[in-house]
């Protein structure tokens, strides 16, 4: 009997700490699962709300007194630092003074093109006066006579005359007596000549420009009558403006003849 009784608190023992062990067991459980739910409980959903764009100048505002702050702080730089940015102040002038003299080279090469550049212009011009020289001094004389006319009124004078002075006075020589007698015939005979029935020839001479101008007109043969010589001056003003203008600056001298009637 006391066995059975024994044996009956011993199972009623085991019973009760099996039943102890599952309550443990099923609380463990549920709070893990109320842990579970927490952690899941934990995350919230956050509704985003729109900024609006911050202007350009508040931007600046907000960046420049940091700019000036850090601008304002003294950063002691490393000794090997100071003495290259010691180095590089004391290059700076001489930067200054490379630049100075890259100027004056600069203005020393463009004055140099500008006078080899007025070099070959004026070189152009005598090579092109040249080229019209030789090109006349080939042309033959228009005729032996008009050349010894020309050497009979210049004398040797006409040798130091250039080979364009030449080629125009050996061309023209002929056109200057023509163009005189037409405008003598216009005007007519002077009066007192032709009452006194005089003629004769006078030699004038006189410089011709290339702008059509004449300087130093003056009768240096006369044809013996003052009125005929005074005539011929007056002659002359008038015919040049028609004559053949020169290339350059030529001594003319010609013939002016009267008629007797």
């Amino acid at each position: 009997m006391k066995i059975i009784i024994l044996a009956f608190i011993i199972s009623i023992t085991l019973h009760f700490f099996l039943f102890k062990k599952y309550k443990n067991d099923e609380f463990v459980k549920n709070n893990q699962k109320e842990e579970k739910v927490l952690k899941k409980s934990d995350v919230k959903f956050v509704k985003l709300k729109k900024i609006d764009p911050i202007p350009n100048e508040s931007i600046q505002e907000k960046i420049e007194p940091k700019v000036e702050n850090k601008i304002e702080k003294k950063v002691e730089l490393p000794q090997p630092q100071k003495e290259l940015v010691k180095k590089q102040n004391l290059q700076k002038p001489i930067e200054k003074k490379t630049d100075n003299i890259r100027k004056i080279d600069i203005e020393k090469s463009k004055q140099l093109q500008k006078k080899v550049l007025n070099e070959q212009i004026v070189n152009e011009k005598s090579l092109q006066d040249k080229t019209l020289e030789d090109f006349l001094s080939q042309k033959q004389p228009i005729n032996k006579e008009i050349l010894n006319e020309l050497q009979k009124l210049y004398g040797e004078e006409y040798d130091k005359f250039t080979n364009v002075q030449k080629a125009y006075l050996e061309k023209n020589l002929n056109n200057f007596q023509t163009i005189t007698q037409r405008v003598l015939n216009r005007l007519g005979y002077p009066p007192l000549a032709a009452k006194l029935k005089i003629g004769g020839v006078n030699i004038i001479e006189f410089m011709f420009h290339p702008d059509g101008s004449i300087t130093g007109l003056r009768v240096i043969d006369s044809s013996g009558y003052a009125v005929l010589d005074e005539y011929s001056l007056e002659l002359i003003e008038i015919a040049y403006k028609d004559y053949p203008k020169p290339q350059t600056s030529t001594k003319l001298r010609f013939n002016v003849q009267y008629r007797t009637y």
